[in-house]
């Protein structure tokens, strides 16, 4: 298993990055909110001002996974705090510690862009909110969601 710092342009050029996207959607898709659909104009502007990084994990020179990490700066503390964005392992590739991989390669990511520490969110219940507790994260909140637009 390889673990790189990638890019947008890399990542989008990878030809089984549909594939991934689609089972990332089946499995972390918010009910309420439209089918996901990555508008990677907006990250490669965000890779441009240094605020967006990726790492991909691939086996036999394969994609199997990716984790793309914001560094915004968060008002209400005065820093920038290193986000996990979005994060996924192929299911058919988790048990080959892929998934562990990215997330210390993120770790190690964030403490050289100088981040007090690494937030990541999983979705209720998934494979990662089960992982993450037993690896060293701490639960510091919970996400709801309430649709309020019309449908």
């Amino acid at each position: 298993m390889n673990i790189q710092s990638s890019s947008i342009a890399e990542l989008t050029s990878d030809v089984r990055l549909p594939l991934l996207l689609d089972e990332y959607a089946r499995e972390c898709s918010i009910e309420g909110l439209p089918p996901p659909q990555a508008r990677f104009e907006i990250y490669r502007e965000l890779e441009k001002r240094g605020l967006l990084h990726v790492l991909a994990a691939a086996h036999d020179e394969h994609l199997v996974g990716f984790l793309t990490l914001l560094m915004p700066t968060l008002p209400h503390y005065g820093i920038a705090v290193a986000v996990s964005e979005s994060f996924f392992v192929a299911r058919n590739h988790r048990s080959t510690g892929a998934g562990m991989k990215l997330l210390r390669a993120a770790e190690d990511l964030a403490r050289r862009l100088g981040s007090p520490g690494l937030l990541v969110s999983a979705p209720y219940g998934g494979d990662l909110f089960k992982v993450l507790p037993r690896v060293g994260y701490v639960e510091s909140n919970r996400v709801f969601f309430r649709r309020v637009a019309n449908e």
